[in-house]
C-alpha cells in the first residue's frame, strides 16, 4: 500500500476493527439524525444504515491508513509500539530517530482524556433524550460512547504514558 508498506495479519486485522467501527459510528450517528424526523424502522436502517455503513467504513480505514503514513508506514508505527510496551529503544537507534517516533505517541493523552470527557457528555447527551429516541436507538448511542471511553482509558492513556516514562528515561541517559 502507497507510503505503508506491507502489512501483517494483525495490521490487516486492524484495518478491519477500524472499518468495523467506522460503520458503526457511521450507522448510529445516520439512524440518531433521521429518528429525529421519523421513527426508526428497519426500512430506515436499510435505506440510510447501509449506504452511511460502507462510508463510515471506508473513512475510518483512510484514517488508519493515514496514520500509519504519518508515523512512517505500518512496519515502524509496530516497532514504535514495541519500544514503549518494552519501556526501552535498542542502543543502536540514534536519538534523532526514536525521541520523534516516542514523542508523537506521548502526546496523545491529552486526546485520550478529551475522548473520555466527550464520551461522558455525549452519554449524558443520549441519555436526556432517550424519549425522543427511544430504547434502541439510545442503547446503540450510549455502548458506542462507553466503548470510545474505555477504549481512550483503557488503551490510548496507558500507552501515552508509557511512552512519556519512556522519554524521561531515555533522555536522561542520552549522552
Amino acid at each position: 500500500m502507497n507510503g505503508v508498506g506491507v502489512l501483517d495479519e494483525a495490521g490487516r486485522l486492524r484495518l478491519l476493527g477500524s472499518g468495523a467501527t467506522g460503520a458503526a459510528f457511521a450507522v448510529v450517528l445516520v439512524v440518531l439524525v433521521a429518528s429525529s424526523w421519523t421513527t426508526a424502522t428497519p426500512g430506515l436502517l436499510v435505506s440510510a444504515g447501509i449506504p452511511a455503513a460502507v462510508v463510515g467504513a471506508a473513512i475510518a480505514v483512510v484514517l488508519q491508513l493515514r496514520s500509519w503514513r504519518a508515523e512512517g508506514g505500518y512496519d515502524r508505527s509496530v516497532v514504535v509500539r514495541e519500544w514503549v510496551l518494552e519501556g526501552r529503544v535498542p542502543a543502536e537507534v540514534p536519538a534523532e530517530v526514536w525521541i520523534p517516533l516516542v514523542q508523537a505517541q506521548a502526546e496523545r493523552e491529552a486526546a485520550g482524556w478529551g475522548k473520555i470527557v466527550l464520551s461522558t457528555i455525549w452519554i449524558a447527551m443520549t441519555w436526556s433524550m432517550r424519549d425522543q429516541h427511544g430504547a434502541l436507538i439510545t442503547t446503540m448511542l450510549i455502548l458506542l460512547w462507553t466503548g470510545l471511553g474505555l477504549w481512550s482509558a483503557l488503551w490510548v492513556i496507558p500507552r501515552a504514558r508509557a511512552a512519556k516514562r519512556l522519554m524521561r528515561n531515555g533522555v536522561a541517559t542520552i549522552g
